[in-house]
């Protein structure tokens, strides 16, 4: 038995927009914030899931891809050390729109609208090896990390947010604009964005069907809610400084 006490971490929440590619959200998320021993839950909708069911005499079967839509029941992933590097193993079970029930390892799915929560555990490392009669990978050992030896922007969890890119830090960042989204302009009104010509620069189509540019520079933008799948953001307008 391997067991440990774990006092130092974070802990996060999110939703993977429609859209987002799971497994490599995920690992995205897990690099970006530093999460190399932790813990990582979701439910929610995917779609088009991969998975690799448990096989009868153990082991993992082949991928096997599951077109539609699916009710994730459950989903959890460690993440901790293997071979070396990153392990994001999820795990899932998902309900289908015609009553079939799967579990297994998922390999990759589409994120139809999926909120995770996050724990990082930054005092220890947990390593895992190859189980060749399972046919899993468990865990080889875990190592408590002395004080010294944390990074100093996971050493506890006020630092660490302070010193990570987090969007949450960044209250007035300009969201990532995709075309189809609408803008409620105080001046244009209803807009659709129907290009993002770069950073900081859309085309919209206005409702009397003109197509302008549209300059970000001095606009705050505020998601408000969605419609037919596309985000809608309040606009307002910044004062020159």
């Amino acid at each position: 038995m391997i067991f440990t006490e774990t006092r130092e971490g974070r802990r996060f929440v999110g939703e993977l927009d429609p859209g987002l590619p799971v497994i490599a959200t995920l690992g995205s998320i897990a690099h970006d914030y530093r999460i190399s021993s932790g813990w990582i839950q979701a439910t929610g909708y995917v779609r088009d899931p991969i998975i690799r069911k448990l096989q009868p005499e153990g082991g993992l079967g082949e991928p096997c891809a599951l077109p539609g839509l699916y009710l994730v029941a459950a989903m959890q992933a460690p993440v901790s050390e293997y071979h070396g590097g990153l392990d994001l193993t999820v795990r899932v079970l998902l309900h289908g729109s015609g009553g079939d029930t799967v579990g297994g390892l998922l390999v990759e799915a589409i994120s139809a609208s999926l909120e995770i929560i996050a724990q990082s555990f930054d005092d220890i490392v947990l390593r895992r090896y190859d189980d060749d009669d399972m046919g899993i990978a468990r865990w080889l050992d875990v190592a408590v990390t002395s004080a010294d030896a944390v990074p100093e922007a996971v050493k506890s969890g006020r630092e660490a947010m302070e010193a990570m890119p987090s969007r949450l830090l960044e209250p007035v960042e300009m969201p990532q604009l995709r075309v189809g989204d609408y803008l409620e302009h105080p001046r244009l009104g209803q807009c659709e964005v129907t290009q993002v010509v770069d950073d900081e620069r859309v085309a919209i189509r206005m409702t009397s069907g003109k197509i302008a540019q549209l300059h970000l520079g001095l606009l705050t933008l505020k998601r408000s809610k969605r419609r037919q799948g596309h985000n809608v953001y309040e606009v307002q307008i910044r004062r020159r400084t």
